[in-house]
């Protein structure tokens, strides 16, 4: 995720299918009527919602399951694993309807739904590369920010739809923040940190070791490829990276945590700025795991050789993996 006043710059609509124009005004009618309600309804009404899509979605349980063994191993209960999975769900439908409810944030809200720490508005914000995890609503730390430093960048991942692209874009770009495509990014991303502007980003998506990726190391042993644009730009610009995170409290509300940005060397690796972040990150998914997207298929790749076992079954050899963990 990055941030423009001018929201949803996609492509035209040309060759979208008719299923893919029914999804689009379904999407559009359910977040009509979602900024009706107020904030604490939407809490609410994805329990059940989430806890549907859990029991409709058998592949996405099965991955659920193996990310958690492969996380967590015997150190808690399958039947603990399975309301993790379910939670997780439920955690993401929340973020969906919040998402949908953002054209409604106004600072008041936000000083009323978000317990912010680590910003300070007014102060002055050097080069800034706010990252996270799919973790609770990352889609709102994003849109937090520009309540206290001004618009920013959001980067959004292209759709199979390009119209739900187009509408995403319009919600992540409502508190101000300008969105730009995945492709010919970095020289925007580039050019706006040097002029001392900040972009957010999540940075556990898994690529193939042939992106612009660099493999680093989670759970204790687990080896994927993520990607390495925001160590890469902030070697090159000097910005400070800031390791962020969303953490849903028992009233309804968040806690919005920016940390201290990361200490590390002039000759400090992509690699080794990526895993930092991800080493200041991962507490966070230990203490609250049904807030993580277990349903994603975080480790697509697993050595040829060594103590593979903790693997979910979906991970695949590849030569292109080995050599990338010889660099």
């Amino acid at each position: 995720m990055v941030f423009s006043k001018k929201a949803g710059q996609h492509a035209a609509s040309a060759g979208v299918t008719i299923r893919q124009r029914f999804e689009y005004w379904g999407l559009r009618v359910a977040g009509y009527l979602v900024l009706w309600f107020p904030h604490r309804c939407l809490v609410w009404f994805a329990k059940p919602i989430g806890s549907i899509a859990y029991l409709m979605d058998s592949k996405g349980r099965r991955v659920s399951m193996q990310n958690l063994d492969a996380a967590f191993g015997e150190t808690i209960t399958r039947s603990e694993k399975k309301r993790i999975a379910e939670s997780a769900y439920q955690n993401f439908a929340r973020t969906m309807f919040e998402l949908f409810w953002s054209p409604n944030l106004t600072r008041k809200i936000v000083n009323k739904t978000f317990r912010t720490e680590g910003l300070v508005e007014g102060a002055a914000l050097a080069p800034t590369i706010f990252v996270t995890t799919h973790f609770s609503n990352f889609e709102w730390l994003g849109q937090n920010v520009p309540f206290f430093h001004g618009p920013g960048i959001v980067v959004a991942q292209k759709l199979k739809n390009p119209l739900l692209g187009r509408y995403f874009d319009s919600l992540r770009g409502c508190t101000g923040n300008t969105i730009i495509p995945q492709e010919r990014a970095i020289a925007r991303m580039l050019k706006h940190l040097k002029s001392g502007g900040y972009f957010c980003a999540v940075v556990d998506l898994n690529l193939d070791p042939d992106e612009a990726s660099v493999i680093i190391d989670e759970f204790s042993g687990l080896k994927t490829c993520v990607t390495q644009m925001h160590a890469a730009l902030a070697i090159h610009t000097g910005a400070r990276v800031v390791p962020s995170e969303c953490r849903p409290q028992p009233d309804g509300t968040y806690r919005m945590i920016y940390h201290k940005p990361l200490e590390f060397p002039p000759d400090a690796t992509p690699a080794e700025i990526a895993q930092q972040c991800w080493d200041v990150l991962e507490p966070g998914i230990r203490e609250a795991p049904e807030c993580w997207l277990w349903s994603y298929k975080h480790w697509r790749f697993k050595p040829s050789g060594g103590k593979t076992e903790r693997y979910p079954d979906y991970a695949n050899t590849a030569k292109r993996f080995d050599d990338a963990l010889l660099k």
